[in-house]
């Protein structure tokens, strides 16, 4: 029997500088408009809605994609 599959999803977040940001990864099906919300990697991050920019150009948090790939392989 397989272990249910805990669902997340990606958002990107902007930095406090207003310098670009970052792609984190939240616990659950989708974001519900939350002001802000602690991702994967355990920051308490103020969430927003993202431009097409945001997707493109923020690069992925290595934290938030290193905990949920080594939870998925069991590491």
């Amino acid at each position: 029997m397989h272990d249910e599959v805990q669902r997340h999803f990606w958002l990107p977040v902007a930095d406090p500088g207003g310098r670009g940001g970052t792609r984190h990864a939240f616990p659950g099906r989708r974001w519900e408009g939350e002001r802000t919300r602690e991702a994967i990697c355990g920051e308490q991050l103020p969430l927003a809605n993202p431009s097409e920019m945001d997707w493109i150009c923020h690069p992925t948090c290595t934290t938030c994609w290193n905990t949920l790939r080594n939870k998925q392989f069991g590491r």
